[in-house]
């Protein structure tokens, strides 16, 4: 019982809090201005409070925030319209006259309809605003006037028209600072409307008054508002995220936990599990939202059904194979959303005695032979060293080979990256070859990171069938469950099931080969070897905008991330030739470790990543072109753009983190650095393009699609 008391006591809590600490917050803001009004300042102060107080209520708790809000416009307007040059037109008006009630009415009525109607995201909102503030106090006026004989105010001069034309010039430098002031503050709230309104009124009863006096002190509400009006947002955003810190704590929030099938077979339903907690305790939701984005892009709806408090569960009967990825949005009773996505793959159900396609295929290879074959063979021993399955901690790549994975022969080990292991595989009696990447994991350590891939899988493999410039994946097959079970210690279930990213072979190699590879020093020291550059970075440039204009940042743009379709020529001229005509294609690998922009940046390569993307700034565009730079600069001198020094410190935060004295250095060591232009003698005329590339400032840098268009101006000229 105790429990129960409390937490109903909490929304009273919000919902008073609020609107009590701006009132703290405003008076002096209010007094402060006040000091400009010669004269009797009350009707200005009651007017700003009241202001402040609109801005503390967040609409989306529901109907009664709107109420609070007339009632709070209603009381102010009584008491600023009854001291205003307008009201005071009438004869005497007191409190309990009916004429000024009717007066305060329309303008109150207002600020309610645009609580209702402008709250959320709307075109026009703020000229909406006005135009609403403009009739409503016409009407009023216009009431009173009719209603008070003798008045100086006739109603002929009070015609909605005339309201509505007068608004207009008088709001329009405030509609333009309410609009900014609209887009910054709705990350917090979604109620910036009732406030414009109410101000709208205010303001045009001061211009009414310079208009019927041509006292230009009557104006000091309009020139004051815009020093008062950003003002009064940042109280009503201290105040409402102060009472949330109160009332709720800085980390709780809606979560949601899906489960399901990671592998389902075509036609057989499959059960969707939906948790949904608030401040870690299971918690129904006021709406939950669930989605399903089928192979090819289209989406549809999944009725969801809650099953107990804090549990749903959803049900779908996939039509075809491939990967599908569910995506459900839940949002509590305080109108705090949360969203998560979970994948699943579809097999195709094969008949006896063939090799069914594999469930993660997306885009369908070269077909098997249709020949009905015998069932395969049982699947030889797994090659352990040493008569064991080595640690997670020390793990051997070549274990998998010989084994398969996801239906997949795996024939090779053909590298180590930093975050995974690279495989050639067949697939099918056809033996059609595919390139497998399985992320690395250590015990305790690696989940998180796979998190992203994870939810942006069908994003992810769209995304790479958008330009002939990046690997194409083929499908993404990672379970959350199986990841939490082998970060545990789970060896076997890594050796069975691991995540995998399944993409096209590249069987030329990566381009740090032909700077590694002594067979292609005739290459390098050929008079082909700048443009050549210039040709495969812009070509790089063009999958990069790509990844950009999807909203994602690659983060590890390198040579060793860009792959050959087929092996490259010897000679300059043969392999400039074979990349005009399209035989042979440099492309961005390692898509599978791309993140949103704006996203936490996870990781990095200290040769090529600037200084922002190693201090925790979030992901931007702007990190891969520095990359790209660094890569060029690379692959025309073999040496790093940054300094060894730099690279040292980039490392030690990767050893050391969260060390503040490591990121103090790395911070001074980057602002003091500047590239070596001098070393790029092989292409001169790049080193423009390259300094504004390897700019420190992110915001000089060229868009990937300049680069582009620069790098490859500058490749047909060198080749020409």
């Amino acid at each position: 019982m105790p429990q129960l008391k409390k937490a109903r006591g909490l929304p009273f809590m919000r919902d008073s809090l609020g609107p009590i600490l701006t009132v703290v917050l405003a008076v002096p803001i209010a007094f402060l201005f006040g000091l400009g009004i010669q004269g009797d300042s009350s009707a200005y102060i009651i007017g700003l409070v009241s202001l402040g107080v609109l801005t503390s209520l967040d609409l989306r708790s529901g109907l009664s925030k709107v109420g609070v809000g007339f009632a709070v416009s209603f009381l102010a307007s009584l008491y600023v319209i009854g001291h205003s040059v307008s009201g005071q037109g009438f004869s005497p008006l007191s409190f309990g006259d009916l004429s000024l009630l009717l007066i305060a009415l329309p303008p109150s009525i207002g600020v309610l309809l645009a609580g209702l109607l402008f709250s959320r995201a709307t075109p026009y909102k703020m000229i909406k605003a006005n135009v609403v503030a403009s009739i409503a106090l016409a009407v009023g006026l216009g009431l009173g006037s009719a209603l008070e004989a003798g008045s100086a105010l006739s109603v002929d001069s009070l015609t909605i028209v005339f309201f509505i034309a007068l608004g207009v010039p008088a709001n329009i430098a405030q509609m333009i600072l309410f609009h900014f002031l609209d887009k910054l503050w709705r990350t917090k709230n979604l109620s910036m409307s009732m406030m414009p309104t109410l101000f709208f009124s205010f303001n045009l009863l001061a211009v009414l008054g310079f208009v019927a006096t041509g006292d230009l002190r009557q104006l000091y509400p309009f020139v004051s508002s815009l020093g008062f009006l950003p003002a009064l947002a940042l109280v009503g955003a201290g105040s409402s995220n102060l009472v949330q810190r109160i009332s709720l704590g800085p980390s709780l929030g809606p979560s949601i936990t899906i489960t399901g099938a990671p592998m389902v077979r075509q036609g057989k339903e499959l059960t969707i599990k939906i948790a949904t907690q608030f401040g870690g305790q299971a918690r129904k939701m006021a709406k939950v939202v669930a989605t399903i984005t089928r192979p090819g892009g289209k989406t549809e709806s999944l009725r969801v059904s809650q099953v107990s408090t804090g549990e749903y569960s959803a049900y779908y009967r996939p039509g075809g194979s491939g990967n599908y990825a569910v995506h459900v949005s839940a949002t509590s009773k305080e109108h705090q959303t949360a969203n998560e996505s979970f994948s699943f793959d579809v097999q195709t159900p094969s008949p006896p005695h063939q090799v069914s396609q594999p469930p993660s295929q997306i885009r369908p290879s070269p077909q098997p032979s249709a020949m009905p074959s015998p069932v395969p063979p049982p699947r030889p021993p797994v090659p352990f060293v040493k008569g064991s399955i080595p640690k997670l901690d020390n793990w051997d790549p070549r274990v998998w080979v010989g084994q398969e994975v996801h239906s997949y022969k795996i024939t090779e080990h053909l590298a180590t990256g930093l975050t995974g292991y690279v495989f050639r595989a067949s697939f099918g009696q056809a033996g059609t070859e595919m390139a497998i990447k399985i992320p690395i994991l250590k015990t305790g350590t690696g989940a998180a990171a796979l998190e992203e891939t994870m939810s942006e899988a069908t994003r992810l493999l769209e995304l790479s069938a958008q330009s002939k410039y990046v690997v194409q994946l083929r499908g993404i097959l990672v379970d959350r469950l199986n990841i939490q079970e082998i970060v545990k210690g789970d060896t076997q279930l890594y050796l069975r099931s691991p995540p995998a990213i399944v993409m096209e072979l590249m069987k030329g190699g990566a381009a740090k080969g032909l700077l590694e590879d002594p067979a292609y020093d005739s290459l390098y020291y050929s008079e082909k070897w700048g443009g050549i550059v210039m040709l495969i970075a812009s070509m790089i440039a063009t999958g990069l905008e790509t990844i950009h204009n999807a909203g994602f940042v690659h983060l590890d743009v390198k040579p060793q991330n860009i792959l050959f379709n087929l092996r490259p020529p010897a000679t300059g001229q043969e392999m400039r030739d074979e990349m005009k005509s399209g035989t042979l294609v440099p492309k961005l690998a390692d898509l599978g470790s791309v993140v949103r922009i704006g996203g936490k940046v996870g990781q990095f390569t200290s040769e090529y990543a600037p200084g922002e993307q190693v201090l925790g700034e979030g992901a931007t565009a702007s990190m891969d072109i520095y990359a790209l730079g660094a890569t060029i600069y690379n692959m025309l001198t073999k040496t790093p753009v940054n300094s060894k020094k730099l690279i040292e410190l980039m490392n030690a935060t990767t050893a050391n983190p969260g060390s503040g004295r490591i990121a103090s250095d790395l911070k001074f060591a980057w602002n003091s650095f500047n590239p070596d232009f001098e070393r790029v003698a092989k292409l001169a005329p790049a080193v423009p393009v390259l300094k504004k590339m390897l700019d420190k400032d992110a915001r000089h840098r060229l868009s990937a699609g300049s680069a582009a268009a620069s790098l490859r101006e500058l490749g047909d000229k060198a080749l020409a």
